[in-house]
């Protein structure tokens, strides 16, 4: 697990940056715009709280089995009532006040579009679709609040471990991507489909890829792992890794995820197997 520095212990540093949700898989692809918030550069004081009390482990619901699920999405798509045509859609490179409004009319405060920097935001959501896809987070993708408290860590004698005070923070991150109408979600995805194959295609992939990589990024969330509490941390130098050899192993976007908490993954979790098997629907 990389702990950015606003986990490092206090010193003469920068202000915290933004952080990236994982979860941001929904609005990346238009439909998968979930998972997660992930912290960027900025020191903060580690607040040591009392440890936790274990508790049994919690293993994670797989996705559902599907023999094929690009296929299914594409018999999906051939249901779809008629969509606007290409030539009713800007350019690509003219897509980003449509794109603006679109997103930001996803949530009841229409703030959802300033997640994203001012240009570019098709190219950014492919770019970081693509990287979730495979369990990358593209950190500087995304402009979404930084959580306000500091990182906290239990100590128990010369253990340390995660403080469950620690979740709280992404309370507000959570809540907003819960609160994303599902059916409005996809019909978004529907809308700008063709804005997102070009983009995909410009990132060197066939265009009709972009439903395996949109697959793949809800398939990451829900495969990762509500593991033992309290989660065990090892200090690396100024960074803080898991303890757990397989908890490091896991793809950025799986540690991240656990770093959010149990009950936070288990809601995002619902988000994109909701998202999955709307896709995936006859």
């Amino acid at each position: 697990m990389e702990v950015y520095p606003d986990e490092r212990p206090e010193r003469e540093a920068p202000e915290n940056k933004a952080v990236v949700w994982i979860g941001l898989v929904i609005v990346l692809a238009g439909l998968a715009l979930l998972s997660y918030f992930f912290l960027q550069p900025g020191d903060e004081t580690p607040v040591t709280v009392a440890a936790p009390e274990t508790g049994a482990p919690v293993l994670p619901t797989p996705p559902s089995a599907n023999s094929n699920p690009i296929a299914a999405i594409e018999e999906t798509v051939a249901k779809q009532p008629p969509q606007p045509a290409a030539s009713e859609l800007p350019s690509l490179d003219d897509s980003d006040e449509f794109a603006r409004k679109q997103l930001a009319a996803l949530t009841s405060d229409g703030k959802l579009n300033q997640w994203f920097p001012a240009n570019h935001i098709v190219h950014r959501a492919t770019s970081l679709l693509d990287g979730l896809s495979r369990g990358d987070v593209l950190r500087k993708m995304l402009n979404i609040p930084t959580p306000k408290d500091s990182f906290s860590i239990a100590q128990e004698g010369q253990k340390r471990s995660i403080s469950p005070t620690n979740y709280q923070r992404y309370n507000y991150l959570v809540n907003t991507l819960e609160a994303i109408d599902n059916a409005q979600l996809i019909k978004l995805f529907h809308l700008l489909r063709p804005l997102l194959e070009q983009a995909y295609g410009e990132l060197g992939y066939p265009p009709e890829a972009v439903d395996k990589a949109v697959i793949s990024a809800l398939d990451q969330v829900l495969a990762t792992p509500l593991p033992l509490q309290p989660i065990y941390l090892i200090q690396d130098s100024v960074q803080y890794k898991y303890a757990d050899p397989k908890l490091e192993a896991l793809p950025g976007l799986q540690k991240q995820l656990i770093r959010m908490g149990p009950e936070h993954t288990r809601r995002i979790q619902d988000k994109a197997r909701a998202l999955r098997g709307s896709l995936l629907a006859d």
